[in-house]
């Protein structure tokens, strides 16, 4: 019955009872000297400017003031929450003395004559503390402080976690707190029945094989999410080098309307480039690196779920118009079970974005093991196929937001979307530095990547901006053999069926 309920409750955010209940503060960050004022405007969606009648609120009136009206001053150092309630329902703002700042490395085109495939796996809803917060020598916590000051040890996450949590634009915004990483215990669904889920962890007997990479190839603990929210934006990003200006899942009548064949009045919050909430149809006429890599004569495949299979929500192209309904929806975008024997016969393109079908995802509730055992399955093939495949093979996997679980590092600022909270990367192939990877990065590092190893031009956006990983690889070291891992035997209850949460774009 509970997993009844969690539908019910998964469904009506997607029907319209999110969009009375989401409040955006604008800007969402604001830096100021000590004497300086701002004034931060209230949004309730779909576009109502609640400036006037909001409830404002310092967390840190110490730091900085906030008035009836939303002018914040700031008067002492440090970083401020500003909170704006209506009706009910919070936003979240914050007022910093100085960003956390991301740090640059030169970029390279090392890359470029010994690469020739790249593969960007991209699964669901996992903190770094989350999946290598124990990982010997990675900037990771077995500890948390919570909202009322204390300091708890992180619980253990289980296999299948009993309920998803909130980890949207909203949520995570309370949960960084001004970059204190202090509030998960107040967020959504943090914990059910106390089990305090947001505030567990795994070990590596939970994930072994995921550690087995980390150990043999390269962990990066310092990869954020490109968006300071969820899935969508996220996805978006993985294709498109932008968010769109989109900060939140697409709104419908019915469930999974994520793309340009959503149902007739869905749309998608958007804060524009002068912050203003909005909303739009969650189709795009953006160029894509698809077609960067199209106008360049460089082949590309996004193994994906396509329509009528679990996942459809998490197939990026589907957002896009340059691709959506052209000749590359039917051949370029392909289901993600083509990906397995393309390998294994060495038939890989240039380029290869894979996401796994939805009960394999690791989207809680779903089942860690399962989706373990499904990267497992698609890093095998590729390993198994033709030996100079794998010996021009870069792949990076990485999971495409925190999904309300724990992470105790500040995400650097980059603009007003992002970044977001830190997630797990591993970065797999016979030329990368063995260990554990400490450079800033974020998903637009692969895509950056990805445009100077085929000399594509950039997309303008973040690919312009993120670190390009480049400095992950020796070129000159004896290469890295394959680490062929055998799948492995789940716990009970792994495969019993739940509702598909990322079917419902949750």
């Amino acid at each position: 019955m509970k997993y009844f309920a969690r539908l019910l409750i998964c469904a009506g955010l997607l029907i319209g009872t999110s969009a009375a209940q989401l409040l955006v503060v604008s800007p969402p960050q604001v830096q100021l000297k000590v004497g300086q004022k701002a004034q931060l405007h209230a949004y309730q969606y779909p576009h109502s400017n609640v400036t006037k009648t909001a409830v404002w609120t310092s967390l840190q009136p110490s730091i900085a003031t906030v008035s009836a009206t939303g002018v914040v001053t700031m008067v002492g150092t440090g970083s401020a929450m500003i909170v704006a309630n209506y009706n009910g329902t919070p936003g979240y703002g914050s007022v910093w003395n100085q960003y956390p700042q991301f740090v640059a490395v030169p970029p390279s085109t090392a890359s470029l004559g010994h690469i020739q495939h790249i593969i960007f796996i991209v699964k669901e809803n996992r903190s770094f503390d989350e999946y290598f917060g124990t990982y010997p020598g990675a900037d990771g916590a077995t500890t948390a402080t919570i909202s009322t000051g204390q300091v708890i040890t992180l619980g253990h996450t289980p296999d299948k976690p009993t309920h998803d949590m909130g980890h949207e634009w909203t949520d995570s915004h309370n949960d960084v707190d001004a970059g204190r990483m202090d509030r998960w215990d107040l967020n959504q669904e943090c914990s059910v029945n106390g089990d305090n889920l947001c505030l567990t962890q795994m070990y590596q007997s939970d994930i072994p094989n995921y550690w087995a990479y980390a150990q043999n190839y390269a962990l990066s603990d310092k990869t954020f999410s490109s968006v300071e929210s969820g899935s969508y934006p996220a996805h978006l990003m993985l294709v498109s080098g932008s968010s769109q200006t989109t900060i939140d899942n697409p709104r419908s009548s019915l469930p999974a309307q994520w793309g340009c064949d959503a149902v007739a009045g869905t749309n998608v919050p958007t804060l524009t480039s002068t912050y203003v909430l909005s909303s739009t149809f969650p189709c795009f006429n953006a160029t894509t690196l698809g077609n960067l890599a199209d106008n360049a004569g460089v082949s590309w495949k996004a193994y994906t779920s396509i329509l009528g299979e679990s996942g459809y929500v998490y197939n990026s192209y589907r957002s896009f118009s340059t691709v959506y309904g052209t000749p590359d929806w039917n051949t370029k975008v392909v289901s993600e079970s083509q990906f397995t024997a393309d390998a294994l016969a060495g038939q890989l393109p240039a380029i290869s974005w894979i996401t796994p079908p939805g009960t394999t995802t690791e989207h809680p509730p779903q089942s860690v093991c399962r989706g373990e055992n499904w990267s497992v399955q698609t890093i095998n093939a590729v390993m198994q196929g033709p030996p100079d495949q794998w010996n021009s093979t870069v792949i990076f996997l990485t999971w495409d937001d925190f999904g309300g679980f724990y992470d105790h590092v500040t995400p650097p600022f980059r603009d007003q979307y992002g970044l977001g909270i830190r997630v797990p990367m591993l970065v797999i192939s016979p030329w990368v530095i063995p260990g554990v990877y400490h450079t800033q990065v974020e998903f637009e590092s692969v895509l950056r990547f990805i445009e100077e190893t085929f000399g594509l031009p950039n997309m303008g956006g973040a690919d312009t901006l993120a670190n390009d990983f480049q400095d992950a690889f020796d070129y000159t070291q004896v290469p890295l053999p394959p680490l062929v891992l055998n799948q492995r035997t789940c716990p009970a209850g792994a495969d019993t069926a739940v509702p598909d949460d990322d079917d419902l774009g949750d």
